[in-house]
Order: structure tokens, then sequence, then C-alpha cells
């Protein structure tokens, strides 16, 4: 009896601080970052920024410090709305500001001398490059996961569209230089083994001892990923190779979700020009003297189906899974 009243205590709790898994760990979130001024360039403390995102009911808050620059840090991916206040200006509403993982977006704001209430709105643009970080670094969208066609549905596999990424069960002609049975990433980074590489998902690691990837999330579950090749910061540290980091989808306000089905059949094929059948009947001996004998056009047989389903929904208001 005491077990099962420590079993629903334990779950008890786990339901009343479920917000606690909103939490983004290291390499798991993004920043925003920037300098307030006024008209005539001179910086202004104290102003008030807030970042939210309605989705998913994500709202942060930061003041700006006595040199006007500010930074909200911890931020989930997500396109946020911005918006800035400070007494005697006019308030700034900055809408589409991206916020992709791992990265620093940066958002100078200028703000107008108020004469009446009023509010000016202005539409972001990302940043041509990210002038924070030094790190050689791509982030792989939604767009690339859901448009991009990809074999066994492994999604880590599209970091290979990066520069200096490798198949690293390739290396050297095609000779790996470990025990076959060795697990790993399976991505080599200018040059280096597959097994040196970091890869976490919402921040909790996703490898095990021996450098190979452990099978957390499906790939409808991603929402984006960060690929760090190299030069990244400490904060990223742990590996010799490269710092992939994955962020999960979460739910929003309204129930969605789909269902899907990917059917690869020879029937839609085209026939392998090169693919023939055998010349010789089984145990048949080649005569060099009547070597008129072909094999025949054959098609090759390929079929693969893979059905699946997701739903993301609020356990209450603001706050999804």
């Amino acid at each position: 009896m005491k077990r099962l009243i420590a079993v629903l205590c334990v779950f008890a709790f786990l339901l009343v601080g479920s917000h606690i898994t909103r939490a983004q760990g290291v390499g798991a979130s993004g920043s925003i970052t920037g300098t307030v001024t006024d008209p005539s360039g001179g910086v202004v403390p104290r102003a008030t920024i807030v970042a939210e995102e309605s989705a998913r009911g994500f709202k942060f808050t930061a003041v700006s410090e006595s040199s006007g620059q500010f930074r909200l840090t911890g931020l989930p991916p997500a396109t946020y709305t911005v918006t800035v206040r400070a007494s005697g200006f006019q308030t700034e509403l900055l809408k589409g500001v991206v916020v992709n993982v791992g990265e620093i977006t940066v958002t100078d704001v200028r703000l107008n001398v108020a004469t009446t209430a009023t509010q000016v709105e202005v539409t972001a643009e990302p940043p041509v490059v990210e002038t924070e970080r030094g790190s050689q670094a791509d982030t792989l969208n939604t767009q690339y996961i859901d448009d991009l066609p990809i074999d066994r549905r492994d999604y880590l596999t599209f970091t290979l569209l990066m520069p200096g990424v490798a198949d690293s069960t390739r290396l050297a002609d095609d000779q790996d230089f470990r025990v076959k049975q060795t697990p790993q990433s399976g991505l080599s980074f200018y040059g280096s083994n597959g097994r040196g590489n970091s890869v976490t998902v919402d921040g909790g690691e996703a490898q095990d001892d021996a450098g190979g990837v452990r099978p957390t999330v499906s790939q409808d579950a991603v929402q984006e990923f960060q690929v760090n090749r190299s030069n990244y910061t400490a904060e990223l540290g742990g590996a010799s190779g490269a710092s992939i980091n994955i962020v999960t989808k979460s739910g929003t306000n309204d129930v969605h979700g789909n269902l899907f089905t990917f059917i690869r059949n020879d029937a839609l094929d085209a026939r392998d020009p090169f693919a023939f059948s055998q010349a010789l009947a089984p145990g048949a001996v080649f005569n060099p003297l009547n070597s008129d004998s072909v094999g025949s056009p054959i098609k090759n047989s390929l079929q693969r189906y893979q059905f699946g389903a997701n739903v993301g929904f609020p356990i209450q208001k603001d706050k999804n899974c």
C-alpha cells in the first residue's frame, strides 16, 4: 500500500510539474539580442522588451541595460513577435523575428519620441550573417525535413548536405579502420571517424559510450536541428568531432496531426537497363566455342511501405505536448 501511495505521489508531481519539460537544455534553444536607441542614436536604458509566440503561449521579458543592450536567452526555436516599450517613446512592434536552434538573432531597435499614444509595426528580416558567433554551423529546418526525399527516413542523413561532411562508413576507399560491430553515428566531419560526435535531443544526450546514435524520435517529431561543424563554443563541448543539436516539435493550443504513408514499389519504376538474368543455366559449363548464350532482361523487385501518424494537442492552454 505504501509503495502504491509513493507511485501515485510521483505521478502527481510529474503532472503538476509538467511545465518543467518546457525548459530547453544546452544547444536546444536560441537567443535574441540587440540595442535600443533613440532617434539621435543615443542608448535607451530600462526599456522593456517582450518576445511572444502565441501558438504555444511562450512569453519572455527582458529590460535593456544602461548601455541600451538587451538579451533574451533560452528561447525555444520559433517565430516571435517582439514588443519594445520605454517611457516617452512610441511602442515598437517587430513581427516575424525568427529564432533558430543554437543561433543568436540580432535585433536592434530605434524608438521614436512619442507625441501621442502610437505603436509602430515593423516586419523583421533575418540577418544575412550571424555576427555573434564564429562557429561553422548550419541549421536544417522543417522545410528540409518535409520536402527532401530521404531513404529510411533517418533525418540525420540530411547532415551529409553540409560542407565538410561525409559518410564515415565509406572512409579510405570503403575500408573502415575499426571493428565493424563498433557503433558510430555514420557522419564524418573533415575526415574524422563517426564516433567523436555529440548528438543531443532537446538538450539531452542521444548517443551511447561508443559513439552510436540512439533512435529517440521519429523524423516527423523533429522541428529542426543545428550542425556545428567546428569552432563552436565551450557550452557545446564534449565532442572531438561535431555537435548536432536536435529540437523536437511541441503541440499548440489547437489540436493538429496527420496520417501518412510512404510507398516504394517496383511497379512504379522503370527497368534497370543493366539488369539481366544469368547467361548460363545453373550447373552449365561455359563453352568458349559456343558463346552465344545471353541473359534475358529482368526487372528488379523492390517494395517498401511505411505508415504512420502523429498528433499534437494542449494539455491545457499554453501547456502543450
